[in-house]
């Protein structure tokens, strides 16, 4: 069973539907998918070398500052600029200034400070 194209390739509300056929009734699935599901639930059940998983509890809602939100925003913004335009900024001939290629890579251009 090294090829899992019968996986890959099918719908996966079709194996949705052939995991709770398999929970029912493990026989009543092709041999190839109750190997699979088999591993899958062995997965689940155990961690890593077969250590039980730890037991999590759900994750607390956090509550999420806007302002701060669009200040990263605005930072990953500017380094995306910085990774695109940066090259026109740049100050690589000693012996003339380059033209202004309008890089936009001011600060203010990006809703930011110096702050």
């Amino acid at each position: 069973m090294k090829d899992f194209s019968y996986i890959t390739q099918s719908h996966p509300a079709y194996i949705e539907s052939l995991y709770k056929d398999y929970i029912q009734n493990p026989e009543s699935v092709d041999p190839e998918f109750r190997k699979f599901f088999e591993g899958f639930d062995f997965a689940v059940s155990s961690g890593v070398n077969g250590h039980a998983l730890a037991a999590t509890e759900p994750a607390a809602e956090v509550a999420v500052d806007r302002n701060q939100l669009a200040k990263e925003f605005a930072v990953y913004n500017l380094l995306l600029a910085y990774r695109k335009n940066g090259h026109l900024a740049a100050n690589t001939n000693p012996i003339r200034k380059r033209k202004d290629r309008g890089a936009n890579l001011d600060l203010k251009y990006f809703g930011l400070s110096d702050a």
